[in-house]
Order: structure tokens, then C-alpha cells, then sequence
């Protein structure tokens, strides 16, 4: 293991980040806010422990795959404990594990909050909130390569981040791929701004939203989340935008050089966009039937909360833990089933839900044809045996983690379902949950043990269970070559 060179490299990035802390400080300081020294004192810092890790750490040097790990690892871990620091300097929250609740949440764009009046915060912690979103949306680490050209070994980073069981590349070399993706990202951040200004959204709300929107985050200026506006013309906009960043954002580079029937064409958007259909049909003709809801306007919460949860981005329209059992259960599938790879959404993905439903049927026909050669075929292309493996083990390590996180919030004196929907709610990066981590509440009423384990699971869904658990591997740290 290179430590120094680990070490240049974090420190590199942790100067970078705190650059980004200027952003709501001149924010503090235009607007005369008394989170302006809480804001400058994080910035010097984050800007100090970065100044020490390059003190310790040396330029040149080889990345292999274990540096990989343990510079995703790091990077994660150092922007949440230096993220958390502006909330809990300025007093936004009681405590600092409250702080880092919070700075993990909005990295790893769960949208889960300990905050229960965000209205009163100022301007400048609103926008870290939104920023955080955003920068752990399309990925710390996929920005760092942008921004420092020239590294090398980069391709393990880009592998350690990217979401999904595979991390196909738009573009042969990885800055480029990473740089695309970024503009792409920025691209339909800046439209869906416009767009939001032109339906009459406040300047202010528009950027917050647009970011938490693009980043399928869900962290807002109000406390009532999208159904403070009540507008229609917002809500469909949001929706829109919350289908897009749940998109495979390298669907969207080939559909501009091949034509965008590219993206109807690809096997996980069709099953997404099914998914979402189906979900919304069914929960709208729940609400009709069972509360009575007019058509038209069942239809609306329907399609809003449907597209909220599936993109994992976690808005409120409505208050969906008031609707059916059938509907929960509906919404409580999608948590776990989540966006695209390759998108910035949380959850299992739509593309292993195929991979493992495919292996499912072709298990059951080699039990009736035991020396039939099977194949999974997924794109119209046989799917390496090594993916699907490792597709079986996330499955497993999700619904280990998910079963040992639940006993543990048992454990602390919540509801069965209660802690089962915060702990996918966090696992999944969705943010609202059922019960006491409904859609009109927050995570406040969890205990401090309660919200360490939920921590974690915010960290090992957002970076897909591996890269954490890899690096505790006794086996990991042994010098061997090869890695």
C-alpha cells in the first residue's frame, strides 16, 4: 500500500473541498449571517487537515486497486466529519453526530434530516445542505478526476464510485468519461433552474431544489418539501427531472452522438419507465378507491411519490404514510429496488433486479435440463458469470445488512416496521421512511446509537456495500503483489 501517495491525493481533495465551503460562506457574507465564522472556521479546517495529509504525502506514485479503495473510502469518510462541521459550529443542530448525520446525508443524497424546521436556517446552511447533494450526486471522487487531470491509475476511483454491477465507459480515457458526465449532469441542473424560474419558483428555491433534484437527494427550504408550493407546473417539472437523474447518465451521451431512441432502446430504462407506470397505476386507483381521492388528483400524488421513491430523491407531495397499507408496501418495494446503474440514484438498482430474476429462470430450467448450457443474457448479450456473482453477493450482503440494521434499531425501542423503513430509507439513500421517520417528521426522534448505525448505512449504500467492506478485510492491508 502507497500510504503517501494516498495521502497526496486526500489532501489534494480536501483543499478542493474546502474551496466548495466558500461558496455558502460568500453566501453567509453577502447576506450578513451569523454562520459566516462557522463557515470560515470549517474552511480553514478542512483546508488544514488537507495541507497535512500533502505535508505527508508524495506526488508521484502508482495507484493500484487497493489505494483505489482506501482513497474512495477516505474521501467519503473526510468530507462527512469535515462536511458536519459548518451545522454543528453555527448551532443549525444540538450536537456534532447530529452535524454528521446530517453532512453524510447530504453526500450520500439520503435526504434523511435531524432537522426539524429547516426554515429557520439560514441562506448559507440551506445551500451547504443542497451543495453536499450535489457534489455526492454524480460522485466526489468522478469530480476529483475532472479536476486533476493526469492521474494516474485514475480508473480504480472511477470503479471504487460508480454506482451499479457494472461501470461501462462512454469514452476510453477516464477523465474524459468523467468530465462528460459532469457536463451532462451540470447540463440538466441549469435547465430544470430555468425551468423552475419560469413556473414562478423563488431564484433561491430553484437552485436548492435543482440540486437536490438532479442528485435524487430530496433536501428542501421548506419543511413541507414540495407540497408547500402546491403547483402543479412545479411538480411535474421535478418529476421530469427526478426520471432523468435516474437514468443511466451514459444513455444520455450515446443518445446525443446515435439519437435518443438509444435510450427507449435500452432493456433497463424499459423496465424503469414499466416500473413506474405500473407503481403509479396501481397506487392511483388505490387512493381513488379506498380514500376517495378524485382521479385526476390521485393520479398526480400517485406519479409524484412513485417517481420520488424509485429515484430514491425522497420528496413530499404529499403525506404518503396517511395512504393505504397496499400503497406503503408498493412504495416500500420500490425503496429497495431504486434508480439505474450508472444514474444518481440509491437502492439495489433496476439492473440487478433483472440480472437476478433472469438467473432465477434460468436456474429453474437447468433443474429441468440439469446438462443444458444456459446462458444469462441481458442486452441481448451473455452476462459474464463473475457479474452475476457478485450481482448474488450485494443481494445477500443488502438484506444482511438490512435485517442486522433493523435488529439494532429494534433494539432501541422503535415499532418493527418503523425501524425496517428507516434503515431501507438509509441503506437505499431515499431519506423519508413510515412511522416515526414518516414523510412529516424527521430522524430527530432516533437515539444516538440509532443514528450512528443509520450513518452507516447511508455510507455503505451510497457506495454500494464493496468498497467499505472490502478495506476491513484483514487481508486487504497484507502487502501482496497483483493489487
Amino acid at each position: 500500500m502507497n500510504y503517501s501517495f494516498v495521502g497526496n491525493i486526500l489532501g489534494r481533495l480536501m483543499i478542493a473541498y474546502a474551496g466548495f465551503m466558500g461558496i455558502p460562506f460568500l453566501v453567509a457574507l453577502v447576506w450578513q449571517e451569523g454562520s459566516m465564522l462557522s463557515f470560515l472556521l470549517s474552511i480553514i479546517i478542512t483546508f488544514v487537515v488537507g495541507l497535512i495529509l500533502l505535508a505527508y504525502g508524495q506526488k508521484d506514485g502508482r495507484m493500484g486497486v487497493r489505494e483505489g479503495f482506501v482513497i474512495v473510502a477516505g474521501a467519503w469518510l473526510l468530507t462527512s466529519f469535515t462536511g458536519a462541521l459548518p451545522y454543528a459550529i453555527s448551532g443549525a443542530v444540538p450536537t456534532y453526530l447530529d452535524g454528521l448525520f446530517e453532512s453524510v446525508s447530504g453526500l450520500t443524497t439520503t435526504g434523511a434530516s435531524v432537522i426539524d424546521n429547516v426554515e429557520i436556517l439560514p441562506k448559507s446552511v440551506l445551500l451547504w445542505r443542497s451543495l453536499t447533494h450535489w457534489l455526492g450526486g454524480m460522485g466526489i471522487i468522478v469530480l476529483f478526476i475532472v479536476l486533476l487531470p493526469n492521474m494516474t491509475g485514475a480508473v480504480h476511483l472511477f470503479n471504487a464510485e460508480v454506482t451499479g454491477p457494472t461501470s461501462e465507459r462512454v469514452l476510453p480515457r477516464i477523465r474524459d468519461n468523467a468530465l462528460k458526465l459532469w457536463q451532462i449532469y451540470m447540463g440538466f441542473t441549469v435547465l430544470q433552474f430555468v425551468l423552475l424560474l419560469l413556473v414562478g419558483m423563488h431564484w433561491f428555491d430553484a437552485i436548492n431544489h435543482s440540486f437536490a433534484t438532479m442528485a435524487t437527494g430530496g433536501f428542501s427550504t421548506n419543511n413541507t418539501s414540495i407540497m408547500y408550493y402546491d403547483n402543479l407546473a412545479i411538480e411535474l417539472i421535478i418529476v421530469v427531472f427526478m426520471i432523468i437523474a435516474g437514468v443511466n447518465f451514459g444513455l444520455y451521451f450515446q443518445a446525443w452522438r446515435s439519437g435518443i431512441s438509444k435510450i427507449f432502446r435500452d432493456i433497463e430504462f424499459q423496465f424503469y419507465l414499466g416500473i413506474i407506470i405500473v407503481s403509479t397505476l396501481l397506487i392511483s386507483l388505490s387512493l381513488w378507491w379506498t380514500m376517495g381521492i378524485e382521479g385526476g388528483n390521485s393520479l398526480r400524488q400517485a406519479l409524484f411519490q412513485v417517481v420520488s421513491i424509485i429515484t430514491t430523491t425522497g420528496f413530499m407531495s404529499a403525506d404518503f404514510d396517511q395512504w393505504p397499507s397496499v400503497t406503503k408496501i408498493i412504495l416500500l418495494c420500490l425503496m429497495f429496488i431504486g434508480g439505474c446503474a450508472g444514474s444518481t440514484a440509491g437502492g439495489m438498482k433496476v439492473s440487478r433486479i433483472i440480472l437476478l430474476f433472469k438467473l432465477g429462470w434460468v436456474e429453474l430450467k437447468r433443474t429441468i435440463h440439469p446438462k443444458a448450457v444456459i446462458n444469462v443474457r441481458f442486452a441481448k448479450r451473455s452476462v459474464d458469470p463473475v457479474i452475476l456473482n457478485t450481482v448474488s453477493v450485494f443481494f445477500f450482503l443488502f438484506f444482511s445488512i438490512f435485517a442486522f440494521a433493523t435488529l439494532l434499531l429494534a433494539a432501541t425501542g422503535l415499532e418493527p416496521f418503523d425501524a425496517m423503513s428507516a434503515v431501507v430509507a438509509t441503506l437505499g439513500n431515499i431519506g423519508p421512511g413510515f412511522g416515526v421517520v414518516g414523510p412529516s417528521t424527521t430522524y430527530s426522534s432516533i437515539n444516538p446509537f440509532g443514528e450512528s448505525v443509520l450513518i452507516l448505512c447511508m455510507l455503505l449504500g451510497r457506495l454500494e456495500i464493496f468498497t467499505l467492506l472490502v478495506i476491513i478485510q484483514p487481508e486487504f492491508w497484507r502487502s501482496r503483489k497483483g493489487w
